[in-house]
């Protein structure tokens, strides 16, 4: 089972002992997770990019609901990525429940509900399936710490983890953080994704620092 880019960012992105968003990426995290869809468009080809513009390749569905609803969102392209994230973010406000709800039927995550006389006042997620968060993990350290080549969605997903200001869930030892932000600065340069999704990759971390 592959997990797209944005069910990766938000595991990522959930606090495994509260079973809640992170604090740190409550701004951020639904533009995130748009930008992530994007970018894996781009990557299955169903989209490119042309000077930090996006250009319609193939509408037809992906199969990942979530992806196809960013897919036909994007209508006809045209614009840049900064600007179909703003145009669609209003109408993609439940995107984080979206996911999570996929992630409850692949049987990774399960929803916990905590009730005060019967009524449910609040939902935990807990990691039901942990091994697909883990190999996420276990993949972003040996790229830190023991240097291996990253694939292209693993580069997407380190950038918009880092975008995202969790970077420290994957890396909370202060040493390996430090290389951690090192490497999420310069994965960009190693030439593992195309110049064109590189100037998209750059403009979205001058948009995400501004969040």
């Amino acid at each position: 089972m592959k997990l797209s880019i944005a069910e990766g960012l938000m595991l990522i992105a959930l606090d495994d002992d509260e079973g809640r968003l992170l604090a740190a990426a409550e701004h951020s995290i639904d533009k995130g997770l748009i930008a992530s869809c994007i970018l894996e468009l781009s990557l299955s080809k169903k989209v490119s990019f042309q000077g930090g513009k996006i250009v319609m390749n193939d509408n037809s569905g992906t199969g990942n609901k979530i992806l196809d609803s960013v897919l036909k969102g994007i209508g006809n392209g045209g614009d840049s990525v900064v600007q179909t994230i703003d145009r669609l973010a209003p109408g993609f406000d439940h995107i984080q429940d979206e996911i999570i709800e996929l992630l409850v039927q692949r049987g990774i995550l399960s929803v916990e509900s905590t009730k005060l006389l019967f009524i449910p006042i609040s939902e935990r997620m807990d990691n039901a399936n942990y091994a697909f968060e883990q190999e996420i993990r276990d993949v972003l350290k040996a790229v830190v710490l023991k240097g291996q080549k990253p694939s292209p969605a693993v580069v997407v997903l380190m950038c918009m983890i880092s975008y995202c200001k969790i970077l420290e869930e994957v890396f909370p030892d202060e040493d390996e953080l430090i290389d951690a932000i090192k490497v999420a600065k310069d994965v960009l340069k190693i030439g593992v994704v195309d110049n064109e999704t590189k100037i998209v990759l750059e403009d979205l971390k001058i948009y995400f620092a501004k969040i």
